[in-house]
């Protein structure tokens, strides 16, 4: 699965770092990956945005940083990170002006994944 190690190594991803969360079980880093692009967090995210819900948002938010960040994904991880901290203080409003961040680097990753 050296396509996995390359696909990591175009987006700037932590391969060394997932590799390592798995105890090196490249197959289960693919099933893994294949998990999260099916994951619905996303689109929850995406819809308490639109509803300004911090809550329902703060929680999707959460997961996909976790995931991501589980996962070696830093562009996402990183983007993830800006807009939990508004959501987690309530503030929907503020976390909006990182929704084109998160979106951009939810999209290359999901791409990412499709391609392996």
């Amino acid at each position: 699965m050296a396509e996995l190690r390359f696909a990591y190594a175009a987006r700037g991803y932590d391969y060394a770092g997932a590799i390592e969360r798995v105890a090196g079980d490249e197959e289960l880093l693919h099933s893994l990956l294949d998990m999260f692009a099916a994951d619905s967090s996303f689109l929850k995210l995406m819809s308490a945005l639109d509803a300004h819900d911090a809550l329902e948002g703060f929680h999707a938010a959460h997961s996909l940083k976790g995931s991501s960040g589980m996962l070696g994904m830093t562009g996402l991880y990183e983007a993830m990170k800006l807009i939990t901290e508004p959501l987690r203080s309530g503030d929907a409003e503020k976390a909006l002006q990182y929704r084109a961040e998160v979106e951009r680097e939810y999209a290359a990753a999901v791409g990412m994944i499709e391609c392996l």
